[in-house]
């Protein structure tokens, strides 16, 4: 890849990187729920600032059970 491209991971690597297959990413890009994509002709391609950045969004906080207090 390109030094212009070296932040940006394809479709196949991204997939790789998130532990999934190329098919839930073109799943996801279908529903608009995944990390943002750039296109350059047919190539998917992915920032790993955008990857980490969804994945940031993607946190949730623990729920904390109540104690149950004495009666």
């Amino acid at each position: 890849m390109t030094k212009l491209l070296e932040n940006y991971l394809t479709e196949a690597a991204a997939a790789t990187e998130l532990d999934k297959g190329p098919r839930t990413l073109q799943i996801w890009r279908a529903q608009r729920t995944g990390p943002a994509w750039t296109k350059v002709g047919k190539t998917v391609l992915y920032s790993r600032d955008a990857i980490l950045a969804w994945l940031k969004s993607q946190e949730q906080q623990p729920v904390r059970s109540r104690r149950q207090q004495p009666t």
